[in-house]
């Protein structure tokens, strides 16, 4: 049963009992329920929209890692953990040329000429 409809069977309850005090308690809440889901589909269209900016921030790579557009120092972040929770978590990168992500153990190679040597 969703919101409304138990709002609409509390309504029809209150109703019957003739409590306008209720009632009028009922309609405020009722007011305050809308409220909120307006607010929560607002908040889900501005992080849907934040998401999106971050992903014009982000350049994929052949491997399973992604860095930031314009970062001088080329820091790898896991590709797994930003397509599936959109969270930038930095891998740990090896002398052998791979990686390893601690958070969801993501790993790869970033480097193949490290890694074949």
């Amino acid at each position: 049963m969703g919101l409304y409809e138990g709002i609409k069977n509390i309504a029809k309850a209150v109703q019957q009992t003739e409590n306008v005090d209720l009632y009028k308690q009922l309609i405020e809440l009722s007011a305050q329920a809308l409220d909120m889901e307006n607010e929560l589909t607002h908040l889900r269209s501005e992080n849907e929209k934040l998401i999106k900016e971050k992903e014009n921030c982000i350049e994929r790579h052949d491997e399973l890692y992604i860095t930031l557009k314009g970062d001088a120092d080329k820091t790898l972040y896991c590709s797994h953990c930003w397509d599936h929770e959109h969270h930038l978590v930095q891998v740990k990168c090896y002398d052998s040329g791979s990686f390893k992500c601690a958070h969801c153990a993501n790993n790869g190679v970033y480097d193949y000429a490290k890694w074949n040597s």
